[in-house]
């Protein structure tokens, strides 16, 4: 039997609805607080979320981008320890739910099967695997270590392969990004030019002022979580966005694009990150190559010769802190690249007996955590490549290692032959970046950081999706190609 409301008494229910809302905010005011009656007044825009989520699960991505540049921001501001993290990963799983709910006999999911999805899974299965290693003693400090080491990147790959395929796609996440970025540029020259808020401050006076003030100078960090992602974060959009400064796009886009480089490229140099540099370096060389203009590359060759010159052989400009901290990347006897020397003839040592290494999360913060007591533990690991090689071994580091090289090189082999001048810029740009990313992670742990592994791994999805698009921007890929692994 289901119930009927006469039509002429259907006008009143709203008024009806309102007055029980107002009651029971009411009574979760004066018994929960204010805390309670907040949640309850967000619940409808909470089910108008849900809503359209789950009838278009992109929003869900974006959600976890737009989290990932927020969680460091929330931690200053926002008093308690909220775990806005795992928000990134319950987005980017709800994603994939609702993409099977949805439809899943009309939605086309051809394109989890493509090296780069298959590549993400085998790591994260081996990640997976590493629980049985004997040499983990943790598995609270696995499962936090594996969401930025594995999960995430196979998470957002295979979503980026079923959902974000088409032009627009690609237009619109570089749109929100480099959005994201102008207010990160902006937000440094104010602490630059203004200095610290009371909240920055005090997140500074917590312990970060030992990273952070250096000689009296500070190195800026925006919103990010510190100066060391910051920098790199900066240099992928100055070799990103410099590169389609370039391409053939209207004069009006490449002054845009311009003017985001240039000013990225100073926010990268007050950071104080010296690893930074090797973001628009690796990439810069990276375009030079696929560029397959010889005038061009002599001029770049030549531009990034003098640059290396005028950082390793002279003294010009010494008397600028953020200069002379750049400088000192290059100088072989600088004592921390020395003491990063010995320390990993320490680790190979070390793991000369354990080919798996010591387990996802034993090492860095999850294992001062979880484990401080061990040997890894208060190893000080520095780069990505050398964490990785002390929690998953030399077997792990090799299948790690490799599997960018492979998707850099077949990367830059699609690029190399793209016809279409704005593909080929677009896909210029996404490798650059990827390859700048790369060599920074050598002394820093970068491509495995929010939002920085959103800002890469994405656009380099697009460099093998673009493959497809047709006139109008829309990926259309053969039926007798779905089902092959190299499409």
């Amino acid at each position: 039997m289901r119930l009927v409301v006469p039509s002429k008494y259907q006008h009143y229910l709203k008024y009806l609805f309102a007055i029980l809302f107002g009651i029971v905010g009411g009574y979760l005011l004066s018994k929960g607080g204010i805390i309670a009656a907040v949640g309850l007044m967000a619940l409808p825009l909470v089910l108008v979320y849900v809503y359209y989520f789950a009838r278009n699960p992109k929003i869900g991505l974006y959600t976890a981008f737009i989290i990932a540049f927020l969680i460091p921001t929330v931690g200053r501001y926002v008093p308690g320890n909220i775990p806005l993290g795992l928000g990134v990963d319950i987005s980017l799983v709800l994603t994939l739910i609702f993409l099977i709910l949805r439809d899943w006999q009309k939605v086309d999911f051809s394109g989890w099967n493509h090296i780069f999805s298959l590549l993400m899974i085998a790591w994260m299965a081996f990640v997976v695997l590493q629980l049985a290693n004997p040499m983990a003693l943790s598995v609270p400090a696995w499962f936090y270590a594996m969401r930025g080491l594995s999960l995430y990147q196979m998470l957002m790959v295979i979503i980026a392969f079923v959902l974000f395929r088409d032009k627009k796609d690609f237009k619109t996440f570089v749109r929100v990004w480099l959005i994201f970025s102008v207010i990160g540029i902006a937000w440094g020259l104010k602490q630059k030019i203004f200095g610290l808020d009371p909240f920055e401050n005090r997140w500074l006076m917590s312990g970060a002022y030992v990273t952070h003030l250096l000689f009296g100078k500070l190195r800026i960090f925006s919103f990010y979580t510190d100066a060391g992602i910051y920098g790199p974060a900066m240099g992928s959009v100055t070799i990103f966005c410099g590169i389609l400064a370039l391409g053939p796009f209207s004069l009006r886009k490449r002054i845009i694009y311009g003017l985001i480089a240039v000013f990225a490229l100073y926010a990268m140099l007050i950071s104080g990150t010296r690893g930074a540099l090797a973001v628009p370096g690796a990439g810069g060389i990276l375009y030079l190559i696929l560029i397959k203009n010889k005038r061009l590359l002599i001029f770049g060759a030549t531009v990034m010769l003098f640059g290396f010159v005028f950082l390793k052989y002279t003294n010009i400009g010494s008397g600028n802190y953020d200069i002379q901290r750049l400088r000192s990347a290059l100088d072989p006897n600088d004592a921390s690249l020395n003491v990063r020397v010995q320390n990993r003839k320490m680790l190979r040592a070390y793991l000369a007996d354990k080919p798996l290494g010591t387990g996802v999360g034993s090492a860095g913060f999850w294992g001062q955590r979880f484990t401080p007591w061990t040997w890894m533990a208060n190893f000080p690991t520095d780069g990505l490549y050398t964490r990785v090689r002390a929690e998953t071994g030399v077997i792990g580091y090799t299948i790690y290692v490799y599997t960018w090289i492979f998707l850099l090189v077949y990367g830059s082999w699609l690029c190399w032959n793209y016809k279409d001048r704005e593909k080929r810029y677009y896909a210029m740009a996404a490798l650059a970046n990827f390859a700048g990313i790369l060599a920074a992670s050598y002394g820093n742990e970068i491509l495995n950081q929010i939002p920085v592994n959103f800002t890469v791994l994405i656009p380099l999805a697009f460099v093998f999706t673009m493959k497809y698009w047709d006139e109008d921007g829309v990926y259309r890929i053969p039926e007798e190609r779905k089902n092959k692994v190299f499409k």
